[in-house]
């Protein structure tokens, strides 16, 4: 990079000059738009980075990523270029388009609920999956990736079923806002070059824990219930002792023992006494984070359990 004396009026090449537009080699293609990644707003990626579950996990667990996984349709929404044309009959652009995507999910009303809450402008953008499996990211100057910025965010209202028509749905628009990454500044990952799936990129599932059994005093365990929101049905397996944050008039507390039957949980600790306060929730302890990654790939957040000890 030179001054900028040095660089002023310098142009690159008149349109044409540099373009490459050969056709040898493989015909890398993109599909039709049907996963979202929203990212906290220019979030960097950084080039040496592993596209993977474990990755995208982790992004989702510091609350940097928000998975929107398997949309059962597709409607591009783009606005197209705008020329003036002037009285001699000659035209110029004055309006470049921009994309924008709506993307119709159903899923129930658990997801759309969460859905709702991805309302904004400018807050998020957005990594771009299709339905073979392939990603479309924004690569930066410093060959690092982002994702494409977004402008208007509108999860929309709840489309109701109309017999002997479509089930249930809830669509989201993005737009976004700049066309020279959208254009130019991306990069495309192969499905064929990766190690998961879309599906396997899934958000956080919310979990209600419950005391079965009311703490009394001189009692040594906990027996704690799980349920997934989404239904109040489903239990959650396969937790460990690491996963669970107890504490004990605020002080932490380790449990020494864990075990489990059909999703509830019993923790042995030192024996309560009356009038002690007890939280419990699920926590990573090693990330800080409310969220926990299971052994599945599975994320969990649930709700901060409170009890005082009884007679």
């Amino acid at each position: 990079m030179g001054t900028i004396s040095s660089i002023a009026n310098l142009v690159n090449g008149c349109a044409g000059g540099t373009v490459s537009t050969g056709k040898l080699g493989c015909n890398v293609q993109f599909g039709e738009p049907r996963h979202l990644i929203g990212l906290k707003a220019g979030l960097e990626i950084l080039a040496t980075e592993t596209f993977d579950q474990a990755f995208i996990n982790g992004l989702i667990q510091a609350g940097n990523a928000v998975p929107l996984i398997g949309a059962s349709s597709f409607e591009d929404m783009s606005s197209e270029d705008s020329v003036f044309t002037y009285s001699s009959g000659v035209e110029l652009q004055n309006l470049e388009g921009l994309p924008k995507y709506k993307l119709t999910f159903d899923e129930g009303h658990q997801f759309y609920k969460e859905m709702s809450k991805l309302k904004g402008f400018k807050n998020l953008d957005f990594i771009i999956g299709d339905n073979e499996g392939n990603w479309k990211l924004v690569k930066k100057s410093n060959g690092n990736y982002k994702g494409f910025s977004a402008g208007q965010v509108l999860p929309m209202m709840v489309k109701n079923k109309v017999s002997g028509g479509d089930i249930e749905s809830k669509a989201i628009t993005v737009q976004l806002t700049n066309r020279l990454e959208y254009d130019t500044n991306y990069d495309i990952l192969l499905r064929s070059n990766l190690d998961n799936d879309p599906e396997d990129f899934n958000g956080v599932n919310a979990v209600s824990l419950a005391f079965s059994v009311v703490p009394s005093n001189l009692d040594t365990s906990l027996v704690i219930s799980t349920l997934l929101d989404a239904d109040r049905k489903t239990v959650v397996e396969g937790m460990i002792v690491s996963d669970f944050l107890v504490t004990v008039d605020g002080a932490t507390i380790t449990p020494s023992l864990l075990t489990e039957v059909n999703g509830v949980y019993t923790l042995t600790i030192a024996a309560l006494a009356t009038a002690e306060v007890l939280t419990v929730q699920l926590y990573d302890s090693s990330a800080n984070k409310d969220v926990i990654i299971s052994a599945s790939g599975d994320l969990f957040r649930s709700n901060t359990l409170n009890a005082t000890v009884i007679v």
